[in-house]
């Protein structure tokens, strides 16, 4: 068992799982039944709205198919400049492509497949223009208009997934099934108002405090958008 007295907070628990996990080539359902980890107490913390507890890390622990990747959880640092563990030989990062919607229109229930396909950009273009650490983002597809003319509907987003404060910007976020692509700004009070670029579509708040990875969740900030030419 982990001693109580580690200061936990020291490392970011949360993202070094995320990495472990996806180093495996495991979904989050896979790990969380190999770890005995619900799946929804893996999402929140890999998504940042959980901390890390003790019985988190035992369970991590104890699983012994991990054993040899303990030393590194424990002690291991989070070399962001590191080359990404999906990058090519010719300069090329591969990142996971889900053919999933996000609506930005009206809600409509979408299935998750969590088995993505991949797209190869060039590294040295994703740094430069995007300046993201590559092992953070995927890409997902959207549908609608409610985000016209920052977004069409048949675009692909690019998401970075690793929400390290909120700050007004374009975001996913999940409500239940369903995936939507919309503006946030960030008010005073803890309220966000949640925003279509099309004036058609009435903006409306919610309480930062519900994007706690129940009912509605933030799975990430868009970054860039490739757009179908009409």
């Amino acid at each position: 068992m982990l001693n109580p007295n580690v200061e936990l907070c020291q490392m970011n628990y949360g993202k070094k799982i995320r990495i472990l996990r996806e180093s495996l080539s495991k979904t989050q359902t896979e790990f969380a039944y190999m770890t005995s980890i619900s799946l929804s107490t893996l999402k929140k913390v890999e998504g940042g709205f959980s901390n890390v507890g003790i019985s988190i890390i035992d369970k991590i622990i104890a699983t012994p198919s991990l054993k040899e990747h303990i030393l590194w959880l424990m002690t291991g640092t989070e070399d962001l400049n590191k080359e990404p563990k999906n990058t090519s030989k010719i300069g090329h990062i591969h990142l996971p492509f889900y053919e999933i919607y996000a609506s930005a229109g009206d809600i409509s229930l979408v299935e998750v497949e969590e088995k993505a396909n991949i797209i190869s950009f060039e590294l040295k273009w994703l740094n430069t223009e995007i300046g993201i650490n590559p092992n953070d983002l995927f890409l997902m597809l959207m549908e609608g208009d409610s985000m016209y003319p920052t977004l069409k509907g048949g675009s692909i987003i690019m998401i970075n997934r690793n929400l390290c404060g909120l700050t007004d910007g374009v975001y996913v976020m999940r409500h239940d099934y369903n995936f939507l692509v919309k503006r946030l700004q960030i008010l005073p009070g803890g309220i966000i108002k949640v925003i279509s670029d099309n004036c058609i579509y009435e903006p409306w708040k919610i309480d930062k405090k519900l994007l706690d990875g129940g009912d509605l969740e933030l799975i990430g900030r868009v970054v860039w958008s490739g757009q179908r030419i009409y």
